[in-house]
């Protein structure tokens, strides 16, 4: 039966409860499936993961095994539970960290969460099964795929690494810009994204460019030409604030 990545087919092998013949067999049962099932991770990480690798670690695990003496049909019980339990534990480690965190200080563990899975890739580069389908590019910066992995689902929120008090405020005026567009007019708001909108940063620019076209397709405000003024004019002592914070 091969390793399934994403979401887990089971089926129902045995219905009686089954046990590994030992602790160590059961803690290598458990880890081949954290791995497999954390490999989809390492490739987001930027790491290299054959496109084989489902076929090749089974019989690579059917082999190891094979000497184990215990009942085929057990081991495949044990390994699809422990396969459905990996699964489980990295869907809510995720979403609990990024869809269901409130505050700052949560969405930032999303890094801490991801690190996690990241030293897990790691340590399957030198594991005797995975080390043949899952390899570091050569250079390869964990610790900078990490950032880069979490900075693309924390940008959104204004939380990427990247984005500097200052940023986040232009990113709120290119934002009015767009919400105001209609109150202000075309000349205004272009005016506004000329001042505060223009970057060399491609990733910069790309999230004032979101802000203003969420801001643009914002049909719930509703502001009066005088609050679009006095949020325009608030906003751009923010800009100022967080300018003359910088170290």
């Amino acid at each position: 039966m091969k390793f399934i990545f994403g979401a887990v087919a089971l089926c129902s092998i045995i219905s009686a409860p089954v046990f590994a013949q030992s602790q160590a067999q059961q803690d290598r049962i458990d880890r081949v499936a954290q791995l497999a099932v954390t490999a989809p991770m390492c490739q987001r990480l930027g790491m290299t993961v054959d496109p084989e690798i489902g076929t090749k670690v089974e019989a690579a695990f059917q082999a190891e095994t094979a000497t184990w003496q215990v009942a085929p049909a057990i081991v495949d019980a044990l390994k699809l539970a422990s396969l459905r339990r990996q699964n489980a534990m990295l869907r809510v480690d995720l979403d609990t960290a990024s869809s269901n965190a409130r505050t700052d200080e949560q969405l930032r563990g999303l890094r801490a969460i991801v690190m996690g899975y990241g030293r897990t890739c790691m340590e399957a580069i030198y594991d005797p099964i995975f080390s043949q389908v899952i390899t570091a590019p050569a250079g390869y910066d964990l610790n900078s795929a990490v950032t880069a992995f979490s900075d693309s689902m924390l940008e959104a929120g204004g939380l990427a690494s990247w984005q500097t008090p200052e940023i986040q405020a232009r990113g709120d005026m290119m934002m009015l810009a767009g919400t105001c567009r209609a109150q202000i007019g075309a000349a205004r708001s272009d005016a506004l994204v000329g001042q505060f909108g223009q970057t060399d940063d491609p990733r910069v620019r790309g999230y004032y460019r979101r802000s203003f076209d969420e801001g643009l397709a914002d049909t719930e405000l509703n502001f009066t030409l005088a609050q679009c003024n006095r949020a325009i004019t608030n906003q751009r002592k923010d800009i100022a604030a967080a300018g003359r914070s910088l170290p």
